[in-house]
């Protein structure tokens, strides 16, 4: 079978490397992909915008699969230009995507079927968000509505940072993502990220792990894509993930259904551990990133037959995914002034040694210019490896990111830094 993946950060270089593992597999595209991607798909520059472009390389190059990585396509209705074509994808249509592309959208299911999350209220002005806030105790947490590469959260500490806060969104600091707001009681717990394969009938868990959102360590600072993550997060016990799958997913597939946008694809649930049981913060419509890159090494076995039957309607005819019990642990090397404007054009080097420690270097924002590699985004590598423990793993992964040499990035030296402290007692 040939298979085309669309996108070009480590999440795609993880489902890269592991696709082109299996033997179902004749040949691997990717666009625009990353000079590691390149290491095992053949990379074209094709944009994901342009449909029909995309459904005539699939076409010309008798594509059996798309596996969209990104949300952005996914959102813009990529998955239903396939579909139309006969062409399976891995991905949900625009209107199941809207579980991503609106937090709004979400949280108004979330009220109607009964899933737990935290209060809101929805806002398309800033006279009805200043209404608003009156009625939420500090700290208030403020939301852009559509998508925002993972930033467009603000946890408002006082009324002054809650006013900044919607002053940026309604001034156009997201973008159109800004254009309305949602505002949310602040939830109190750990969080932890749960990852399900549904075709919209069948629905199979695959896995946890825990994000570290904040640049800066014990984290603090903004809000970015994710600085690291690590696999699993034990911290969402074997019945706090069965509560979360009875509770939160399920009932989010049903209620998908139900209202004749069925969900196919990877749905990837934040949540936070209340006192109360897990709370829904937000979905995601496809797989993490940094999480991929902790979850596609704890996968065994052939990844491809998973996403072709949850594309194909036919989850329930394979067998589920089975998780070594290995910890795997990412941690993020992103480029000076990230989450602000990242330095591009700083040299690379090292790779080779950093993975003769053990460890796998998935790229992200990375170029090659004259024969070098170069930082050409914010995120530029996620350096992984696995382990017993965390403990284990941060300690390979962090012997890999020292042996890295690129003088214009930064990394958190704590990720884990929760479950490694549970792990020492």
């Amino acid at each position: 079978m040939n298979v085309l993946l669309l996108g070009s950060g480590g999440r795609e270089h993880a489902l890269a490397w592991k696709l082109a593992q299996s033997p179902l597999l004749d040949r691997l595209h990717a666009a625009p992909g990353n000079p590691g991607i390149a290491d095992h798909a053949t990379c074209h520059a094709l944009d994901a915008t342009d449909h029909a472009a995309v459904v005539a390389f699939c076409a010309d190059q008798a594509i059996g699969l798309v596996v969209i990585g990104p949300e952005a396509p996914l959102v813009d209705g990529l998955g239903d230009t396939l579909r139309a074509a006969g062409i399976p994808v891995f991905g949900p249509s625009r209107a199941a995507a809207q579980l991503e592309g609106s937090k709004g959208f979400t949280k108004d299911l979330c009220a109607r079927a009964g899933i737990p999350t935290a209060g809101y209220v929805r806002c398309t002005d800033r006279a009805a968000a200043d209404a608003a806030l009156a009625g939420f105790a500090l700290p208030v947490v403020i939301k852009a509505d559509g998508l925002a590469a993972g930033k467009g959260v603000v946890i408002a500490t006082s009324a002054t940072e809650a006013a900044a806060a919607l002053d940026m969104m309604f001034d156009g600091g997201f973008g159109a993502a800004g254009a309305a707001v949602v505002i949310e009681a602040f939830l109190t717990g750990e969080e932890a990220s749960l990852f399900a394969l549904t075709d919209g009938v069948t629905t199979v868990a695959i896995g946890s792990a825990q994000d570290h959102k904040r640049v800066g360590e014990g984290d603090t600072g903004p809000n970015t894509g994710g600085m690291g993550a690590y696999s699993p997060a034990r911290v969402l016990t074997p019945a706090l993930e069965a509560r979360a799958m009875a509770e939160i997913i399920l009932p989010t597939v049903r209620a998908m259904a139900d209202a004749g946008t069925p969900y196919s694809g990877v749905l990837y649930a934040g949540l936070m551990l209340t006192e109360s049981g897990p709370q829904l913060i937000e979905y995601n419509a496809r797989f993490g990133d940094p999480e991929t890159q902790v979850l596609m090494p704890r996968i065994e076995g052939d990844l491809l037959p998973l996403l072709l039957a949850t594309a194909t309607g036919t989850l329930a005819d394979v067998h589920p995914p089975r998780l070594v019990d290995d910890v795997a642990l990412t941690v993020v090397l992103a480029a000076d002034g990230y989450p602000g404007v990242p330095a591009r054009g700083g040299a690379i080097t090292g790779l080779d040694v950093a993975a003769a420690t053990g460890a796998l270097i998935f790229q992200a924002g990375t170029a090659e210019a004259d024969g070098q590699l170069i930082a050409a985004g914010g995120r530029v590598l996620a350096v992984t490896a696995t382990g017993a423990s965390v403990t284990a793993a941060r300690a390979m992964a962090y012997a890999a990111v020292d042996a890295v040499g690129f003088s214009t990035g930064f990394c958190r030296r704590d990720i884990g830094w929760r479950e490694a402290a549970r792990e020492t007692g």
